[in-house]
């Protein structure tokens, strides 16, 4: 017997006790018929799961929401790391002057000279606005209460304590929020 053999048939037994209910209900008293009501909604959900949409909705949601919180914060420190790692190259390959041989735009080539204010590094050396954006999944004019509350709805899902907890992807929302709720 598979599970959805057993699923149709205790579909089937509660399709049965509530006409039995609505039965009774009209014909005895009326408080049955709110009894029937529960075992009503019961017996669509059964029916939901056995016929298989129950299965294909999941599915589709899935689907459609694409990676979870926890891979993409980790793609993001991947690429943070990358970034970090392409700097230090660029330190050790330019004699050591951290990029002043790029000209007073303080752009490298290609550059053209003008670099965007929001990608250069606060003053202790933490994450750039741009890279805090990218981390709380924001466009760059959310306001202070979007910035918030996505803070609020990643720290739920990341926090170490929690199911799905990620210690590294929570500090680095962590500073992201620090850099951004100023």
């Amino acid at each position: 017997m598979t599970n959805r053999t057993i699923i149709v048939g205790m579909a089937a037994t509660f399709i049965g006790l509530t006409a039995l209910l609505l039965v009774a209900g009209v014909v005895v008293s009326p408080v049955l018929l709110a009894v029937a009501v529960p075992f009503g909604v019961v017996s669509y959900f059964l029916w939901y799961h056995a016929s298989g949409k129950l299965r294909d909705r999941v599915r589709r949601e899935a689907a459609r929401a694409g990676p979870t919180e926890r891979e993409q914060a980790r793609r993001r420190a991947r690429t943070a790391e990358h970034r970090r790692s392409a700097r230090r190259t660029a330190g050790a390959t330019d004699g050591g002057f951290g990029g002043a041989a790029a000209g007073p735009g303080g752009g490298g080539p290609g550059a053209g000279g003008r670099r965007d204010p929001r990608d250069r590094a606060p003053p202790t050396g933490g994450m750039t606005e741009r890279d805090a954006y990218e981390t709380l999944d924001l466009d760059r004019t959310a306001g202070q209460e979007a910035i918030r509350e996505s803070y609020r709805e990643r720290a739920k899902r990341l926090h170490p304590d929690g199911e799905d907890g990620d210690e590294e992807a929570f500090k680095e929302l962590n500073e992201a929020y620090e850099t951004l709720k100023n």
